[in-house]
């Protein structure tokens, strides 16, 4: 795999990185309401949860997932309810918020990263981009899962660094607005979205 092959991935794969989708509003409405440290954890959490797909392409399993009708619409009916169950907790969360202090909420970090977690390995839909995307990189060779592994991994680690900086950018600004409204409104307007996205992945198909 040559470094001209390598950049071109990274092109692609930044554009997916920064594009709005389930990971990164979650990371946010965790932020929002838990500090950078909250988001942060959710941020390991997905990135833990992409062990899986690189896991998969390397062992050469990754099409086990959408070639399976059963299997497909197992994993997608749990991914979108996981995904309506939060994006129902942001909105109660929003018209009736929590009476934790700061301190508490940022001292268990163990939900942020669970729900990153989780929310990573539910959605089949990262295993029909990469199994759409990863052919035209690495071809279809003996060497192509490797390959494929390496270039999930370098997608993971751009996530890392922007979910990350994310993080810190809105756990600060909650700082000085911790107390306005937006912030509740951020909730509800995250959690109406998570709902959408449960509904996307719910409809969708394995082909």
């Amino acid at each position: 795999m040559s470094v001209f092959t390598i950049l071109a991935w990274i092109a692609v794969a930044a554009l997916v990185t920064v594009a709005p989708g389930p990971d990164m509003l979650l990371v946010l409405g965790h932020a929002a309401r838990g500090g950078a440290r909250a988001g942060l954890a959710a941020t390991l959490g997905i990135v833990t949860g992409g062990l899986w797909f690189i896991a998969l392409c390397g062992l050469g399993m990754m099409s086990v997932l959408t070639s399976w009708p059963a299997l497909f619409a197992i994993v997608k009916t749990i991914g979108a309810l996981y995904l309506a169950w939060l994006g129902m907790g942001l909105i109660r969360g929003a018209v009736r918020p929590s009476a934790l202090t700061d301190a508490q909420v940022k001292l268990d970090l163990r939900g942020p990263y669970r729900q990153g977690l989780l929310t990573a390995v539910t959605n089949p839909k990262v295993a029909l981009f990469y199994l759409a995307a990863l052919p035209q990189f690495v071809g279809h060779g003996p060497n192509a899962p490797y390959y494929g592994a390496l270039l999930i991994a370098i997608h993971y680690v751009m996530g890392l660094v922007w979910l990350g900086g994310l993080s810190i950018l809105l756990g600060k600004a909650r700082h000085v607005v911790r107390r306005s409204p937006l912030i509740r409104a951020l909730e509800a307007s995250l959690g109406a979205i998570f709902v959408g996205f449960a509904a996307r992945l719910a409809v969708a198909r394995s082909v």
